[in-house]
């Protein structure tokens, strides 16, 4: 409890140094919607494309470990869109609010607490598997979301459900998307074989670091504007599917379906119940949709795995 304490909690202390920062006015709202553009359409494209460029594609494609892992996510995500599309008050029917709430239900926080908690646990003998689900989690789940908001966005755009999608423009908002245009340049640049050179490799990795802390913090502002009241249901509704529904579903298909071993059961069941991601919100943000509820959903989330977490350690033999 102790460890995964501290693992969790310079996420919270980022996000509640956002909060602050907010609500004591001691940034305009101008100025903080400054910073989370900047971090949105700079800093985290870089650090996705410099991951993405840089990953070693080769040696973590294996099949049946993605298979165990993806399959579950993709369920959550489907069940999360589900449920919003159906029973939200506000996004009923809108598909672009659906996409983003379903990615606040099923994409995890694997980088700034799956990986170290792995590592403290298991040992470098869960690298492989750690980064073969990590090369692909952002760039399906982000791509998915961002394809299935840009459609909402030109329907409206078209006033007209009879209109129909200009397939045209449904591709460059999706790929103009800065989080998924640095996803698949990345992996376009990967595939080729291209080495980045050491005069803007070094720019890129720089550009990186303070990503995911301008993120929390930039989320940590962000739940100081909403009301959150009227969101506690589905806050709460994201929370459980993404800490309890998804790692027992992908231990189910781990462990039974695909008989992996003991060891790529344990580290994709703890990956699938990390806190969800912070980039999450960023999506959010940039569609300007389900902001406060996935805004709320990752920190309750990541206050609420301080305990889920550790029972997944028992229940797989881990603590």
């Amino acid at each position: 409890m102790i460890n995964i304490l501290s693992i969790i909690s310079p996420l919270l202390i980022l996000a509640l140094l956002g909060y602050l920062i907010a609500k004591r006015q001691w940034l305009t709202d101008g100025q903080l919607s400054g910073l989370s553009k900047i971090t949105f359409t700079i800093f985290i494209p870089a650090f996705l494309f410099y991951r993405m460029a840089t990953a070693d594609l080769a040696s973590v494609l294996n099949p049946l470990p993605i298979a165990a892992f993806y399959f579950p996510v993709l369920l959550c995500f489907a069940l999360g869109f589900t449920l919003n599309f159906l029973l939200h008050p506000d996004y009923k029917k809108h598909r672009g609010g659906s996409a983003v709430f379903a990615l606040a239900s099923s994409y995890s926080n694997n980088i700034i607490v799956g990986l170290p908690l792995l590592l403290l646990v298991i040992g470098d003998s869960a690298l492989p598997i750690i980064f073969l689900i990590v090369t692909f989690h952002s760039a399906m789940l982000f791509a998915l979301t961002s394809a299935i908001a840009a459609s909402q966005h030109i329907e409206v755009k078209n006033n007209s459900a009879e209109q129909g999608i200009n397939w045209l423009n449904f591709a460059k908002q999706t790929l103009t998307n800065p989080l998924v245009f640095g996803i698949l340049s990345g992996l376009l640049v990967n595939a080729l074989g291209i080495t980045i050179p050491a005069l803007i490799a070094r720019p890129l990795e720089m550009l990186g670091q303070p990503a995911i802390t301008l993120a929390l913090i930039a989320l940590g502002a962000s739940i100081a504007k909403y009301d959150i009241r009227g969101e506690r249901r589905f806050i709460a509704l994201a929370s459980s599917i993404k800490l309890i529904i998804l790692p027992l579903l992908v231990y189910l298909m781990a462990k039974y379906a695909f008989a992996l071993d003991t060891l790529i059961v344990q580290v994709l069941v703890i990956l699938s119940a990390c806190p969800t991601g912070v980039n999450a919100y960023l999506i959010a943000q940039q569609h300007q949709v389900h902001r406060k509820a996935v805004a709320s959903s990752v920190v309750v989330s990541t206050i609420t795995a301080v305990i889920t977490l550790p029972l997944w350690l028992i229940w797989l033999g881990l603590a």
